[in-house]
């Protein structure tokens, strides 16, 4: 019951910043290349799925996994990875921030100490984001995950387990979104 309640409230928070977000939100200056930018951090790498995530009606962003391998499976923590979201509407930082919190304490990954100090991490790192914009993170184990905004480098977390637990957001089989997980994990080639 109270997740239900936290994220109604999250729903509700999204759409008012959506809303307000909308009205102010400016065109990217340039146009940003997922695919670009996938095989410059991992050369191998290719598109392994896409597909949106939306909630309650609202379509929120579009996905992009970017995979050395094939076909992801259980040990998707030992290949490095790109996954690219655009943003289809306006978000605070601390939005952002929340939501990933929230999704890794659900999969009950890692100690709450190490959870909230990813948070804080993070907190540093993503900026509030506009409709069309993009925040791209990647993880290459053993290395660390770096995010980038519309290509740009705007920060690093280092340790794998961070990696492994903020890609678990999308890629752990208890996900709450699975319809697109399923998405993000077909080979699409």
């Amino acid at each position: 019951m109270a997740t239900r309640l936290a994220l109604t409230a999250w729903l509700r928070a999204a759409c008012v910043c959506a809303t307000v977000g909308a009205a102010t939100a400016a065109p990217s200056a340039h146009a940003f290349d997922a695919v670009q930018l996938a095989s410059q951090e991992v050369p191998t790498a290719h598109l392994v799925g896409h597909g949106s995530f939306t909630r309650m009606g609202f379509h929120l962003y579009d996905a992009e996994l970017f995979s050395v391998a094939d076909r992801l499976s259980a040990n998707w923590g030992s290949h490095p990875l790109v996954l690219d979201l655009r943003y289809a509407r306006s978000f605070k930082s601390h939005t952002l921030v929340q939501r990933s919190l929230i999704e890794m304490t659900k999969l009950q990954v890692a100690t709450d100490a190490e959870r909230q100090r990813w948070a804080d991490e993070l907190a540093r790192i993503l900026p509030d984001v506009s409709e069309g914009q993009h925040l791209t993170g990647v993880y290459r184990p053993g290395d660390g995950t770096r995010f980038f905004s519309d290509g740009k480098l705007i920060g690093q977390i280092a340790g794998d387990a961070f990696g492994r637990a903020f890609f678990a957001i999308w890629l752990d089989p208890r996900t709450s979104a699975p319809d697109l997980r399923a998405e993000l994990i077909s080979d699409v080639r």
